[in-house]
């Protein structure tokens, strides 16, 4: 976490108190409802991580992991800013643009071609894009796909204490990060990262700030605040794409490198697990990859049990993975856990309103692996049969043939 940012940590810690209950709570129950605080923000998804990092800094023992045994690769009209994108029609160039890398400030292009048409919904199965150049020090990466937006991220991370190592882990401290958002048509990508993202927020689809230099020879918008520099343009017509930039300098330099490196594309997403038993309300609603140095670090599908799909649509409240060497040891590291699934150790957080999360270690075939399936609602955690469903269910998650090597992992 970068540690000059202190107004911006104790702003994020007041947002994920809103959802703690108060007074008297156990350590092992903020840990959980910090989690869940943070999984539906994902809009401020990193800065959320690092504010949670605090909390449990504050409310129990720091919990660090180390790297795994596994290794794998790396993975006509325009708007203005006064003008709602609903009204804009801006159109794109038939073929695809010359590729360029101009000096901040001015225009600059994409790799590939993006979709000339932005989708009502996004196929949560499917990537529409991809990071190229990342900031020097990213050796941290996510990619999200969704029904309302989909994303890519680069994060350099920082020592979760002064002069203490930088290990990944449930908790990492984050120097410095850079992330794309792309939206289905008519989705605001703006509100979750200018605002504080809280329930009754008035969403906005005008692009912030004032025109810059065009990208993919669109109308262009920087927004730059003491927080972050986001730098945004439409895709296709209803669609927009930012790229935040925080604690990173020069943050506009940093965009537009950013920007002449991302890839369209559209791709299967797969995941380094086998197939298991998902309860039979349960919607999948998004994936979430995370590589630290090239190789996977954890993998999760989110699913929605209770209730239809809303306009955020990112929210789900059943998430089921794996990690690879995200915990220490075996796992168990949450409150000594004494829990046996099958003759494997186990660890269950059980937290308010079905807020939880059950873990099982000692994957076959991978020795710091730990399954988990994580739940923040009543209905969910029914759905999976409770503290006991969700430990088998985690029990049962097993690794593809040769997880080490992407081209064999399965596709959802």
């Amino acid at each position: 976490m970068n540690r000059d940012d202190e107004t911006l940590v104790r702003s994020l810690l007041a947002r994920a108190a809103d959802d703690l209950p108060a007074g008297g709570v156990p350590a092992e129950t903020l840990l959980v409802a910090g989690q869940r605080a943070v999984r539906r923000r994902r809009g401020i998804a990193v800065a959320a991580v690092a504010a949670v990092a605090a909390v449990v800094l504050l409310g129990s023992a720091t919990v660090l992991g180390r790297p795994g045994a596994l290794t794998t690769p790396g993975d006509g009209d325009a708007p203005t800013p006064g003008r709602s994108a609903a009204t804009a029609t801006p159109s794109r160039p038939a073929a695809t643009p010359s590729r360029s890398t101009a000096a901040p400030g001015g225009p600059v292009t994409t790799q590939g071609e993006a979709p000339a048409v932005a989708p009502a919904r996004f196929d949560p199965t499917r990537r529409s894009l991809r990071l190229g150049w990342v900031p020097p020090g990213a050796i941290h990466q996510v990619s999200r796909t969704g029904v309302a937006i989909q994303s890519v991220e680069a994060i350099v991370p920082d020592p979760l204490v002064p002069g203490g190592p930088v290990e990944p882990g449930p908790m990492m401290g984050i120097g410095g990060w850079a992330t794309v958002r792309m939206g289905a048509r008519g989705v605001d990508i703006f509100s979750p990262q200018l605002g504080s993202g809280l329930t009754g927020q008035v969403p906005s689809l005008e692009a912030p700030g004032t025109p810059v230099a065009p990208v993919d020879g669109q109308p262009a918008y920087l927004h730059t605040d003491r927080e972050q520099t986001l730098l945004s343009w439409q895709y296709a017509p209803g669609g927009w794409v930012s790229v935040t930039v925080r604690s990173l300098a020069p943050p506009e330099e940093v965009a537009r490198q950013v920007v002449a490196g991302l890839t369209w594309q559209d791709e299967r997403v797969t995941v380094p697990f086998r197939s298991f038993d998902v309860p039979p309300r349960a919607k999948l609603i998004g994936v979430e990859l995370r590589t630290w140095e090239g190789r996977w670090l954890n993998a999760d599908a989110n699913y929605l049990v209770s209730g239809p799909i809303g306009d955020e649509g990112n929210r789900g409240d059943l998430s089921i993975g794996m990690s690879n060497g995200m915990y220490d040891g075996d796992g168990s590291d949450l409150g000594g856990s004494t829990i046996s699934v099958d003759g494997r150790v186990g660890a269950a957080v059980d937290g308010p309103k079905g807020m939880g999360a059950y873990r099982v270690a000692q994957v076959p075939g991978c020795r710091d692996c730990v399954a988990e399936v994580s739940t923040e609602s009543s209905a969910a955690l029914k759905a999976v049969g409770g503290r006991s469903g969700a430990l088998r269910l985690a029990a049962t998650i097993r690794l593809v043939a040769n997880p080490t090597d992407p081209t064999t992992w399965r596709p959802l």
